[in-house]
């Protein structure tokens, strides 16, 4: 990719979406995801996301020399910058990979609602700000209707927002009840002050959402990012002004059961 100025209204969110270790067959190229380059003030700038000669608001993909892959779905097209894998995204602050499918999924901040998760795919868009389940801060919808021909759904959204920031997928064996499902965290709920959590979301055999329930409510705390270690106990970030490290271990001898029947 040849060197080009930086644009001061777009934000990088720079994340590796994979363990190396599972890293399926074929998997070799970085994913970036761009801010779609809008604040407040500025809202005409936000549907840069779905134009394709501009990089806010989309996925990256790279070598990690920062060459273009040849296999990116828009290499050799007019008008289209190669390094786009996809487009149409808002503000991404989690990225992980599905240890069973190798799919890289991606957790998107709605406005004043929704938020989502999206199964990332080449040269899909998913539709920002054309179409979105949220609101803009001051109450109207951001879009006239939630989906369109072309743009591609969310796999999970909330109405209202939970500031969602983190994600993993849990493989280990310490709650058997747990595996695989997917944490999120949550800084806030809405507008609502200290109503920050973590979120266990429950899939079926086919990815698609049963349940969810909220956790560690009762810390009040924003939940900045959750992540699974070695030992197979989950941990989670806190963001406050005195933030803290937390492990969550089970309270007793843990239950099997199966994901659809949690």
């Amino acid at each position: 990719m040849e060197r080009q100025r930086a644009d001061r209204g777009t934000r990088a969110f720079c994340r590796s979406a994979f363990d190396q270790r599972r890293v399926p067959a074929g998997v070799r190229a970085r994913r970036v995801a761009l801010h779609d380059g809008w604040w407040s003030g500025r809202r005409a700038r936000r549907h840069a996301s779905s134009r394709s000669e501009r990089p806010c608001g989309k996925f990256l993909r790279l070598r990690d020399d920062g060459t273009v892959p040849g296999d990116n779905p828009f290499v050799g097209r007019a008008g289209h910058r190669p390094e786009i894998y996809s487009l149409g995204h808002r503000n991404q602050l989690a990225l992980a990979m599905n240890p069973e499918t190798g799919a890289i999924w991606a957790g998107e901040q709605g406005p004043n609602g929704g938020d989502e998760i999206n199964v990332i795919q080449a040269g899909r868009n998913y539709g920002w700000p054309v179409v979105s389940y949220g609101r803009e801060y001051l109450g109207p919808r951001v879009s006239e209707k939630p989906w369109q021909d072309g743009m591609e759904q969310p796999v999970v959204f909330w109405v209202p927002s939970i500031a969602l920031s983190g994600m993993t997928f849990y493989t280990g064996d310490r709650f058997p009840s747990w595996k695989g499902n997917v944490f999120v965290g949550g800084l806030r709920v809405g507008e609502v002050p200290r109503t920050g959590h973590l979120e266990r979301i429950v899939f079926n055999d086919k990815w698609e959402e049963i349940r969810r329930e909220s956790l560690l409510t009762e810390l009040k705390q924003r939940i900045r990012d959750v992540r699974q270690g070695p030992d197979g106990l989950l941990y989670v970030l806190t963001e406050e002004n005195e933030a803290a490290l937390l492990r969550i271990e089970p309270a007793g001898p843990p239950t099997p059961l199966g994901r659809a029947i949690q």
